[in-house]
């Protein structure tokens, strides 16, 4: 299997903790974020919290521009690839979210599952993050970074994304501390529609009908 599918939802109306005491953007919910869609990202500028918005695929400020930036980094790798390298050593960030959608191959095709943490409204995936361009006009990028799948759900794909807890956040963003805490994975089957760049609204995150409904 490759790395984890290219899609994930925010609505924006609750932010963790750890951003309380800054400005927090208004945004419109987007429930089917895609690769080179902007949202929002947390980190440090300097020794100050933020959130920016950032494009989805990173681009190293020394690359040209493309199509084929990558959305996900192995962590297991990240710290030997010279593409995420330094910026996973200076440039950690948080990506907010309320859940990611990965799709699970069966004898009927390709079906969509969405994933959340139980007991969670909004989860924080690791990242890390570059500038491209000139200073008045800076493109702001991130990727993804993903791990090998918890065993509840290595029957729906093999990876998933490095889920930072709330406490800590800081230990991630200032030392590249990964998460050692154990978590839950709730994951249900939502419709095909999301399979569009185009599709949008909260209808993509319920839960499909089954048979045993």
């Amino acid at each position: 299997m490759n790395d984890m599918c290219g899609r994930f939802a925010f609505q924006g109306d609750q932010w963790p903790e750890l951003t309380a005491e800054i400005e927090q953007p208004v945004i419109e919910p987007n429930y089917n974020i895609c690769p080179q869609n902007k949202t929002p990202v947390i980190h440090y500028d300097s020794d100050n919290l933020a959130i920016t918005s950032m494009q989805w695929g990173l681009r190293p400020s020394w690359s040209k521009e493309s199509t084929m930036e990558p959305i996900n980094a192995r962590v297991e790798t990240i710290d030997s690839k010279p593409l995420f390298r330094e910026a996973y050593r200076q440039r950690r960030c948080l990506v907010p979210a309320n859940g990611w959608y990965e799709w699970k191959t069966t004898p009927r095709g390709k079906v969509p599952f969405y994933h959340s943490v139980a007991n969670q409204d909004v989860l924080l995936m690791a990242g890390i993050y570059e500038h491209w361009g000139q200073v008045e006009q800076t493109l702001n990028t991130f990727t993804i970074l993903t791990q090998e799948s918890i065993p509840e759900i290595q029957h729906i794909h093999n990876r998933m994304p490095v889920i930072i807890d709330e406490m800590e956040a800081d230990s991630w963003l200032k030392d590249a501390q990964q998460p050692s805490s154990g978590i839950t994975i709730e994951v249900h089957p939502v419709d095909r529609e999301v399979n569009k760049t185009t599709a949008k609204g909260p209808q993509l995150i319920r839960p499909l009908r089954t048979l045993f409904d």
